[in-house]
C-alpha cells in the first residue's frame, strides 16, 4: 500500500492534520506522497514528526529552531527510549526540507569555505581553462586532486604559483 491509501484511512494523520501544525502536516503528507513511500514508511516517518512536535514543545523549543543540531538532540533523546531506524534521519530531513521549501525555517547555512576548498577551486579553473578539461574530468579525478594539492600546496592557495617540475621532483 501507498502513502496516499495510507493518509486515506490513518488516524495518526487525522489527529496530526487537525492540531497546531496542520498545515505543515499536510505539506509533508504531500511529500512523503510524492515521494512514493510505502505505508511503513509513511507511517514511521509521521510517528517521528508526532514524537519531534512533542519533545519540541516539552524542550520549550520553537518550530523555527528546527535545525541540523536539534534534529540531531531529538534522535539522541529518542534512541533513549526506542530504537533509531535506518531511515529515521531522513524521515526528519524530509520534514525540515518541506519546512525550509515553505519558508517556516532559513535555508541550511553553507558550510565554511576551508583553505583546501579554495586552492581546489583555483587549481580547477587551471584545469578548466589551461588544460581544456570538463567539469566531469575534474570530478572524477577530485580524490586524487586534493590528495595531490595537500601535498605539494601545504601553506594554502598561495603555493599554487610554486607548483613547478622542481617541486614535483622533490615529492
Amino acid at each position: 500500500m501507498v502513502a496516499e491509501e495510507y493518509l486515506g484511512r490513518s488516524r495518526l494523520f487525522r489527529r496530526l492534520k487537525s492540531g497546531p501544525h496542520g498545515q505543515l502536516i499536510e505539506l509533508y503528507a504531500a511529500r512523503l506522497v510524492k515521494d512514493g513511500l510505502a505505508s511503513q514508511g509513511t507511517w514511521r516517518g509521521l510517528n517521528l514528526v508526532d514524537g519531534l512536535l512533542s519533545w519540541l514543545t516539552r524542550s520549550r523549543l520553537k518550530l523555527t529552531d528546527l535545525d541540523e543540531r536539534v534534529l540531531d538532540r531529538y534522535l539522541r533523546h529518542r534512541a533513549r527510549k526506542q530504537s533509531i531506524q535506518p531511515g529515521d534521519w531522513a524521515a526528519l530531513k524530509r520534514l525540515q526540507s518541506v519546512m525550509r521549501q515553505a519558508d517556516l525555517i532559513p535555508p541550511a547555512p553553507l558550510p565554511p569555505i576551508t583553505p583546501e576548498d579554495q586552492i581546489f577551486e583555483k587549481f580547477a579553473d587551471y584545469l578548466r581553462q589551461e588544460r581544456g578539461l570538463a567539469p566531469k574530468s575534474i570530478i572524477r579525478h577530485l580524490p586524487v586532486i586534493r590528495r595531490f594539492l595537500r601535498e605539494v600546496c601545504p601553506g594554502g592557495d598561495s603555493d599554487l604559483g610554486e607548483i613547478g617540475q622542481e617541486v614535483l621532483m622533490a615529492k
